[in-house]
């Protein structure tokens, strides 16, 4: 009796080492993934490309200028950071080919997150 309880406690272990190792697998793997395509992300300089790299640039250097002035001219700030997403979108929707699009609007939607957490808070 005294055997099998240690051999399912070994299984167990066995069973969770084993699932461990695979959970480290699949973050390298992912990691090694999501750096590739930021390489590959990184090479594309096609016109359509740098456009948008430029967009989100100005996007995020209005968000810096917002934080920075803390209040001061805050709707104004927020106006011009607004028209600058919805431009974006506009371009990405006429540029992007479909698979692309996705991606794209994740990033976009995390610094129109960023935006209202940053306004919720000088509010």
């Amino acid at each position: 009796m005294e055997k099998q309880i240690m051999d399912i406690l070994n299984a167990g272990i066995g069973l969770f080492q084993s699932g461990k190792e695979g959970l480290d697998k699949a973050k390298t793997s992912l990691e090694t993934t999501y750096n590739e395509l930021v390489s590959k992300g990184a090479l594309d300089n096609t016109e359509d490309s740098v456009k948008i790299r430029q967009s989100v640039d100005k996007i995020l250097t209005d968000i810096k200028e917002f934080s920075s002035v803390a209040g001061k001219n805050y709707d104004e700030t927020r106006s011009k950071i607004v028209d600058n997403y919805n431009k974006i979108a506009e371009e990405i929707k006429a540029k992007m080919p479909e698979g692309k699009i996705e991606s794209v609007k994740a990033k976009i939607n995390e610094v129109a997150e960023s935006i209202k957490k940053t306004g919720a808070a000088k509010a």
